[in-house]
């Protein structure tokens, strides 16, 4: 069986229309921000903002500086000319130019076309985000389901040491519902701190998370649940990424489009890949010699979950964060050389989560 894929302070905001994450060099970083919010995430990270996004005539506008920070620009490199009502970005030999009210830009001089125009609301300045994105060498994506937009670059994966994956970098995480750390234990028994991003959550529809609200007074506050249509039973979500991360995967190793989360690594190969889709408890898995196939109900009934543009996995037992990223008894390959404990889990009656893993030292895993 095979395993399952476990902003200028100057007053500047911009327009979005598009979502899409993924985990490129330290050169380039992820961003999602969600309508409604003043505060986005970058590279796992949540960062507050002072204005929030919002749409309006059908685009999504999100706060310039902000997108621009998030995209590598330094705060001297953002600037604002009041006379002329100009924004200015520059970074890495690239410098962008877009004046209120004009739905022409410029960049290095050369005048570039945009359906919109920037505006000013509530004295901020905003502007389309997908062309200031994409003249940074960025891909922008919307996901009117999660009503999050995505800046992120196309992944250049690392390939493990063999089909077994990659060196465990951790072997313990403690999490809790309505909390955004997790505690990590690493290889040599350290433990520190790990910032998700996103709170970890109990995630069910209406009916079941009334149920475990009143069977459990105290444990779920409100901001540790959430409640979706998407999902009819209950378990307790995880964001993925930052996780899968601190047990091993390699930042450029995953990539998430605001609809797949894919994985690379997969059977020795850096362009072998496990994904799944949001919504969904599929996988598809590509091989070192570029077949694919298509695991279905790979998640034990728990699909790929989108919280704030999140990707996040359920978790109720062993088989679920731990068969999508490490080895297990009969596994052909894997992402992680590593082994989950049977003791591993989630319980819901408390809204506690132990994942326990120990390096792959048995069944040959050498």
């Amino acid at each position: 069986m095979v395993k399952k894929i476990l902003a200028i302070i100057l007053t500047f905001s911009l327009i979005l229309s598009a979502t899409t994450l993924g985990y490129a060099d330290d050169s380039k970083h992820t961003a999602i921000f969600v309508v409604g919010q003043s505060s986005y995430i970058q590279d796992n990270l949540s960062k507050s903002m002072d204005a929030a996004t919002f749409i309006q005539n059908g685009r999504t506008y999100v706060p310039l500086r902000y997108l621009g920070l998030a995209l590598g620009v330094n705060e001297n490199d953002i600037q604002w000319d009041s006379a002329s009502q100009t924004a200015t970005l520059s970074m890495n030999g690239t410098t962008l130019k877009f004046t209120i009210g004009k739905t022409t830009y410029y960049t290095n001089n050369q005048a570039n076309s945009m359906d919109v125009a920037p505006l000013v609301k509530n004295g901020r300045t905003y502007l389309p985000a997908r062309y200031v994105a994409e003249a940074f060498g960025y891909k922008v994506n919307w996901n009117g389901d999660t009503q999050a937009v995505t800046v992120y670059t196309d992944v250049t994966p690392q390939a493990p040491p063999d089909k077994w994956g990659f060196p465990l970098k951790a072997t313990k995480a403690d999490l809790k519902a309505g909390s955004q750390y997790a505690q990590i234990t690493d290889i040599n028994g350290n433990t520190y701190s790990l910032d998700l991003g996103q709170k970890v959550l109990l995630i069910s529809n209406p009916k079941y998370i009334q149920e475990y609200l009143d069977r459990n007074p105290g444990v779920y506050p409100e901001g540790s649940y959430y409640v979706t249509d998407k999902f009819d039973n209950v378990a307790l979500y995880v964001p993925f990424i930052p996780l899968a991360e601190a047990f091993g995967v390699p930042k450029e190793n995953i990539e998430w489009d605001g609809q797949h989360l894919t994985i690379y690594g997969w059977d020795g190969s850096k362009d072998g890949y496990l994904m799944l889709t949001a919504n969904s408890t599929d996988e598809v898995e590509k091989w070192h010699d570029g077949s694919t196939t298509t695991s279905k109900d790979y998640l034990n009934g728990m699909p790929l979950l989108v919280v704030n543009g999140v990707p996040m996995i359920g978790i109720t037992n062993s088989e679920n964060f731990g068969y999508v990223v490490f080895d297990n008894e009969g596994a052909y390959c894997s992402i992680i050389k590593a082994f989950e404990s049977i003791a591993s889990g989630g319980n819901v009656a408390d809204g506690t989560i132990e994942i326990n893993v120990a390096p792959a030292t048995i069944y040959n895993r050498s």
